[in-house]
């Protein structure tokens, strides 16, 4: 029996004597890699193993928690491993007394059906050497510097990481569910120098499994951007047509994930309060989370608290169909119902052990059409294709309302004519989404939101 099991055991032991109305274990385990090359060689090197273990437990309708982040809690003076676990049982339920009671207060039930097994784990990878691992980040920048080595002049960061974690939940109602995942991931920002100009691309990419993870496109892509980026000039302030890239497309998609949670609505603070149903949107959107999506960054068979992962539309065809739940804020709104009874919709999520679990996201995504890129901007006369924008925090994600820096091409006659840059981008997120006339077919995803490209009708920009 490994320390983790011994701990689990002990919790479960002490938690089985205590006179409470419920509780629940959750263990992350996990080891980290991390490598980063310059010049070709090794500059940054991190491995690390990271262990947390939290407890929850519920008493008269009040939540408390606690967490620890080894396996060996510290005990008091003189005491035992398990008297350390204890500290921490009781920690729990001291917060739990200073809470308010709330009836919304639960823990998932027992599973009724397995959960789908997922293709989120590469049982090689712990196997594979460490020099492989090195190469992939030498070969991220040699890739990076091969598009144009006149021109570009340095990469400044070009890195290799991974992780690989198990998750066990536990809780009174006798769920027991583990499972193992791993994550693969590299990145590169190569600086693109001609004259006196200075330009930088950058690009990232992720998988599973690291025969999968394709580090030299990840190279190739940051370069050729910053060398698109060279030679850039300003347009005449107006409203053009707009093709959004797809990792800006995403962008805007994840500041509108804030109005899609169920906390965020019952609290009055998503415009989309009371519009469901509505054919709120352009009716080529059609929008999802899903979190039994094959590749995705944040795949699970389970959510945080352990209920079963599902794929849910948000939008669809530009109706407004849902929104996102976990257990407490769909029994929040059971209690003051305004429709039909809702239910979750797997969407707790756990940032941390340090943190009892939210609502959130998990693999949020605007279903891709049926036109390439260059297809979209074959139907643009005269327009600007977005590639980057600066300052998204600065959004307002309650009125939707946005004015941002951003650069990109002048399109002309349906063809990329030359960069533009220093210009600025205002309108509404919501309004955004309204006038989408044409969506790509190139969905990819930066994190846990991805999109394809996205063509709309128009946008203010602040050019010369």
């Amino acid at each position: 029996m490994n320390d983790a099991d011994q701990l689990i055991d002990q919790a479960l032991d002490i938690l089985r004597k205590k006179s409470i109305d419920g509780y629940e274990i959750y263990l992350d385990q996990s080891s980290h890699f991390y490598v980063e090359s310059k010049g070709g060689r090794v500059d940054t090197l991190q491995t690390s193993h990271a262990f947390g273990m939290a407890i929850r437990v519920l008493t008269h309708q009040r939540m408390g928690f606690s967490f620890v982040t080894s396996p060996h809690p510290s005990p008091s003076a003189r005491g035992s491993v398990s008297e350390g676990v204890g500290r921490m049982i009781e920690d729990a339920i001291i917060s739990a007394e200073a809470t308010s009671a709330d009836p919304c207060f639960d823990f998932a039930p027992l599973l009724k059906d397995q959960p789908p097994h997922l293709p989120i784990f590469d049982e090689t990878l712990a196997e594979i050497p460490e020099k492989a691992k090195i190469e992939k980040a030498k070969l991220t920048e040699e890739a990076a510097r091969s598009i144009d080595p006149e021109r570009i002049k340095k990469v400044r960061k070009a890195s290799y990481e991974e992780v690989l974690s198990r998750i066990t939940l536990i809780n009174s109602n006798e769920l027991k569910f583990s499972y193992s995942s791993s994550l693969v991931s590299a990145s590169a920002t190569a600086v693109a120098e001609e004259s006196t100009e200075s330009e930088m691309g950058w690009d990232f990419d992720f998988s599973h499994f690291f025969s999968d993870l394709d580090a030299g496109s990840v190279g190739r892509k940051a370069g050729t951007k910053a060398l698109e980026r060279l030679g850039g000039r300003r347009i005449p302030s107006g409203r053009y047509p707009i093709l959004l890239h797809h990792e800006v497309a995403s962008e805007f998609l994840s500041l509108l994930a804030h109005s899609f949670l169920a906390e965020q609505i019952q609290k009055g603070k998503s415009y989309l309060k009371g519009k469901k149903g509505e054919k709120f949107f352009s009716p080529l959107l059609s929008i999802v989370d899903d979190g039994l999506y094959p590749n995705g960054i944040s795949s699970s068979p389970v959510d945080g608290e352990g209920m079963p992962g599902q794929q849910t539309f948000l939008v669809t065809q530009g109706e407004l169909s849902g929104y996102l739940y976990d257990r407490y804020w769909a029994h929040r709104e059971n209690l003051f119902p305004t429709g039909s009874r809702v239910e979750s919709t797997g969407s707790s999520r756990r940032s941390s052990t340090k943190l009892p679990p939210g609502i959130g996201i998990s693999n949020l995504y605007i279903k891709p059409g049926k036109v390439s890129f260059p297809e979209l901007m074959n139907e643009i006369h005269q327009g600007v294709a977005i590639e980057e924008v600066m300052g998204l925090h600065t959004a307002d994600p309650i009125s939707g309302d946005f004015s941002l820096g951003c650069s990109g091409d002048w399109i002309e006659r349906g063809e990329r004519a030359y960069p533009i840059k220093s210009i600025a981008v205002a309108g509404n997120l919501f309004q955004l989404f309204r006038d989408v006339i044409g969506i790509g077919e190139d969905l990819r995803f930066f994190g846990r939101v991805g999109s394809p490209s996205l063509w709309l009708e128009g946008l203010e920009i602040s050019g010369s």
